[in-house]
């Protein structure tokens, strides 16, 4: 089944995804400011698969804003 077919529990997949979404934005904001107050490197976002995790919610038609 692809995502953008889901009828049934809708809404608990889009929760579900937002909280995935939201968990790995704080993630990475915490890596980010952890590393610059060490005067360190920030860590690529790819890492984190923020983009996977939006692009889900696109696609089911709840887009997150950033």
């Amino acid at each position: 089944m692809k995502i953008e077919d889901i009828t049934e529990d809708w809404d608990l997949v889009v929760t579900a995804l937002q909280a995935l979404w939201r968990e790995r934005v704080s993630a990475y904001n915490t890596t980010t400011t952890v590393a610059q107050l060490n005067g360190m490197e920030s860590p690529k976002e790819e890492l984190f698969g923020i983009s996977e995790a939006a692009d889900a919610l696109r696609r089911i038609g709840a887009a997150p804003v950033r």
